[in-house]
């Protein structure tokens, strides 16, 4: 009897290689797809043989490994192994499929969706670079004025990343017209940053106000679900976290959680980077909390 396939429903090399998939060209999509389909065949196998198994060549197999963000192939069997050793039934039993239809109970829809949000912020963590991290908290703290741009489903985490710089007392601003996004980023200059928040990497609005803000030699950041797309492609510094296809059009949910969670990654490290500046404006929201409260 032949083994069931044993497969990864999140880890480093699952959430790394979905959210480069889509920008993959066909040859490096068939391998990866194909480790995707038989994680342990990593384990036991060589690339030869799983380079043999996709029909591409074994130089094409490593390079494919190489544009997920591993150094080759080996590394790949690593994160795999590791991945396998830390996957725990309960994470086994959550298909990609939701599995949730009319029928299923609310408490069990709850669990479910809440389980899928909890991964997508633990997966986050290996696809945000933390060089990439560190610039963006450098650049926008030393920023003369920031400008977020955000639309659509990312324009309730974009508002929150404005909020929060806010709070710190830097000079922000989030307009929510998009001719007045990109007559915005038109006006900064190299002293400003303007910081990007989309789920695709491709809406058009926001991708005219990106290309507008690097024009004018502005540092440009943005929070992301997707390694490859115009967005990356534009911005000074790609923060991916999310891409994982959720059925039921819950990709998007469950990016804007790990989008959140990577603006407070920002907001925490920008306010470490200036301490007295920070405590002080942090100190005027709290009292500003207060005058609002009954």
């Amino acid at each position: 009897m032949v083994a069931p396939k044993s497969s990864l429903v999140n880890g480093e090399f699952v959430t790394r290689a979905q959210a480069a998939l889509p920008g993959l060209g066909a040859t490096d999509k068939r391998f990866i797809e194909l480790i995707l389909s038989d994680p342990e065949a990593v384990v036991r196998g060589s690339v030869t043989e799983l380079a043999q198994q996709a029909g591409v060549a074994q130089s094409s197999a490593v390079r494919a490994c190489q544009r997920i963000g591993y150094r080759g192939y080996q590394d790949v069997k690593l994160a795999i192994t590791r991945d396998l050793a830390q996957q725990g039934e309960q994470e086994q039993e959550l298909a990609h499929d939701e599995g949730i239809d009319a029928q299923t109970p609310a408490g069990d829809i709850l669990d479910r969706i809440l389980r899928r949000s909890a991964r997508a912020l633990v997966d986050a963590a290996q696809t945000v670079d933390p060089e990439l991290l560190s610039l963006t908290i450098d650049r926008i703290t030393a920023a003369d004025r920031i400008l977020v741009i955000g639309n659509g489903t990312s324009a309730a985490p974009a508002h929150d990343a404005a909020y929060r710089l806010s709070a710190l007392g830097l000079v922000t601003m989030f307009p929510t017209d998009v001719m007045a996004q990109h007559l915005a980023a038109r006006h900064l200059d190299d002293s400003c940053a303007c910081l990007v928040v989309s789920h695709t990497g491709a809406s058009r609005e926001s991708l005219r106000a990106a290309e507008a803000a690097r024009a004018t030699g502005a540092f440009t950041a943005a929070i992301t679900s997707f390694t490859n797309s115009p967005l990356t492609r534009t911005v000074d510094a790609a923060l991916i976290a999310g891409g994982p296809e959720y059925g039921f059009r819950l990709e998007a949910m469950a990016s804007r959680l790990a989008h959140l969670g990577i603006i407070d990654a920002l907001f925490v490290g920008i306010a470490l980077r200036r301490p007295t500046a920070s405590t002080k404006a942090l100190d005027l929201m709290a009292d500003t909390t207060i005058e609002h409260s009954l």
